[in-house]
């Protein structure tokens, strides 16, 4: 790999204090003009589809008042981190109507299992209460459905802390118990991590504090022409508003993730994560530097078996994915320089196409912290994981006024173990980390192959040393031009 480091007045018309290049070799492209914001994805249907939200188990219980639908009961694990598990056969929210979670004021998280042949679409308010009036609730929202998760253009969210939305067929808890969506409970081993095996049978009760991984299993999933009105198997597309109060995170972990709307978590984390192939993805927790651990599905062994009717009964006691096909990551849209010297944009597939491993950021995403200088603030963090990124359009902000935050777009080599192979940021996206009266932020954006940057980055700070650090770096190849408007000084 070769380093270049610019000066910045020749490369980029704003001020940063570093901006590295590495990449064998450097080389331009000769069809910036090529529009690639003309393939669109199609959209689900979220406006259409009815309020349908189905108890699976006779735990939960859903009453309807008027357009209220008040969620109540769930299995709980007690604890100190006590967490409230609900399974549904269907939930589908139509914008006219709310759903309640209605909680003790003691639980951590509301994990709510969707075991649906089809994608959930949510259109409406989601919203978590206390059961006591005077005890407000701090717990964080998990909705599990592995066929998908539409958030539609009504969706609103009430909640206290954090959501996370996946397509994961089961949540990992203290890196021991796995919890399938249709509410089977296994013991597992990672690798180089046998441990002793528990005496007692696994059961809801092991199952407390926050999922540390999320197990995603793409041999069902497949490939969309760019233009079908329909997205892969295992999708999470928003297109509304998703806005979390302060501080908050939002995560989104699929086998395809796609943003058309907008994301809000003032000071807070956003994460969009997009896997392709049979693996456990283990994230660090919100608050910390957003780290992806990935462990082979084929390298995890089960220590108690499945029931034969669980959603993964499949997967043998001491192989857990070694029946399971697909999911190879087959690469996504490159440039190759021809003998002659020429450019081809290769098209099989399509970087548009919706397939396992691809996010497709369309939208904007905004952690932006508006604490005043001098106060406690709180930098935000947005990170987007997957095979091939494509932002298109879109305006990502980590802007701050006493600090700006960080954006990684990628993984990062030596703290990842997942990183993207492709990048393609279009002339009409930004990145921004910038602070008006303080320090700016950090962007990095990274890709084993290949990065085709044209769109603007900043990292501007109070001052010429207060300015940030923005790195653009590829293992093979980088491309970086100019948006409309913008010229190289």
């Amino acid at each position: 790999m070769l380093t270049h480091r610019l000066a910045v007045a020749n490369f980029m018309p704003f001020r940063v204090s570093h901006l590295f290049l590495n990449t064998a070799p450097l080389w331009i492209l000769s069809f910036q003009g090529i529009a690639f914001a003309q393939a669109s994805p199609g959209t689900g249907t979220a406006d259409s589809m009815p309020t349908s939200i189905q108890p699976a188990t006779s735990d939960t219980t859903v009453v309807r008042q008027s357009n209220q639908l008040n969620i109540v009961g769930g299995q709980s694990t007690g604890g100190a981190d006590a967490n409230v598990i609900h399974q549904f056969e269907r939930f589908n929210l139509n914008a006219d109507d709310t759903a309640n979670f209605v909680i003790d004021s003691d639980v951590a998280n509301v994990i709510s299992l969707i075991n649906d042949s089809q994608p959930s679409t949510i259109n409406g308010l989601l919203k978590l209460i206390g059961n006591e009036p005077n005890l407000e609730s701090n717990a964080n929202l998990f909705l599990v459905n592995p066929a998908g998760v539409i958030f539609g253009a009504d969706v609103r969210l009430n909640i206290p802390a954090n959501l996370t939305a996946t397509t994961a067929s089961g949540l990992l808890f203290q890196d021991r118990y796995l919890l399938a969506v249709d509410g089977a409970v296994s013991e597992i081993a990672l690798p180089n991590r046998s441990g002793a095996s528990s005496s007692a049978t696994p059961s809801i009760t092991d199952l407390d504090g926050t999922p540390s991984g999320y197990l995603m299993l793409t041999e069902s999933a497949s490939s969309s022409d760019p233009f079908s009105a329909t997205l892969p198997t295992g999708s999470i597309q928003n297109q509304g508003e998703l806005e979390v109060s302060p501080r908050s995170s939002i995560t989104l972990i699929g086998q395809y993730v796609q943003n058309d709307g907008d994301i809000v978590a003032p000071g807070g984390a956003v994460t969009l994560t997009a896997s392709s192939g049979n693996n456990l993805l283990r994230l660090s927790p919100p608050g910390s530097l957003i780290t992806l651990d990935v462990v082979p599905a084929d390298t995890l062994a089960l220590v108690s078996p499945l029931s034969d009717n669980s959603a993964i009964a499949a997967l043998p006691n001491t192989d857990l994915a070694q029946l399971l096909t697909g999911g190879n990551n087959q690469g996504a849209n490159r440039i190759e320089v021809n003998a002659d010297g020429s450019q081809t944009l290769t098209s099989e597939p399509s970087p548009l196409t919706p397939k396992a491993g691809t996010v497709l950021a369309r939208g904007s995403i905004d952690v932006s912290d508006n604490t005043p200088v001098g106060a406690s603030g709180s930098p935000g963090q947005v990170t987007i994981l997957g095979d091939q990124i494509n932002l298109i359009e879109s305006h990502i902000s980590a802007d701050g006024i006493s600090h700006a935050g960080t954006i990684s777009i990628g993984g990062m080599p030596i703290e990842d173990s997942f990183n993207a192979a492709y990048v393609l940021v279009d002339r009409n996206s930004n990145v921004s980390a910038n602070s008006a009266e303080s320090r700016a932020g950090i962007i990095s954006i990274w890709a084993d192959d290949t990065v085709q940057f044209y769109g603007e980055a900043t990292a501007t700070g109070g001052s010429s040393d207060l300015d940030g650090i923005i790195s653009i770096d590829a293992g093979v190849d980088v491309d970086i031009r100019q948006p409309a408007g913008n010229t190289t000084r």
